[in-house]
């Protein structure tokens, strides 16, 4: 049986060329605006692009306040399925978000709501509806 001849080393690849790419702050003058502080007015005018209006956003001006503690029973909105409301535990906080977990799953199934979020309400809630 004949042996399968070898191949070269790899030095005889064909090397593929090199693509430049500019380094931050060598481009043309008129195009580096890497020292530049930023502005909005500019950035729009270049994209032709409009600012979202800030009646768009339904933000509280003041964040509210989180009296929420760790243990709390409340009801949610499953995550998984929007149409239903499911009973759910704080499990922690950071800031005004909540991290909830629905009774009876497990740690991989928690989700963040901000506790002025309508997925959120009471306890009972459901029954009064």
């Amino acid at each position: 049986m004949g042996r399968t001849p070898q191949k070269e080393p790899k030095e005889e690849r064909r090397e593929k060329p090199e693509r430049s790419h500019p380094s931050p702050g060598t481009g043309p003058p008129s195009l580096d605006k890497s020292n530049e502080p930023f502005s909005w007015e500019e950035y729009l005018k270049e994209t032709s692009s409009t600012a979202a209006s800030p009646s768009c956003f339904r933000q509280s001006r003041f964040p509210p306040s989180n009296d929420f503690k760790a243990g709390m029973k409340l009801e949610a909105h499953d995550p998984r399925n929007n149409t239903s409301i499911c009973i759910a535990t704080v499990m922690g906080m950071m800031g005004t978000r909540l991290r909830l977990r629905l009774d009876g799953s497990d740690n991989t199934n928690d989700f963040w709501r901000l506790v002025d979020s309508s997925d959120i309400q009471p306890i009972g809630t459901c029954e009064r509806k």
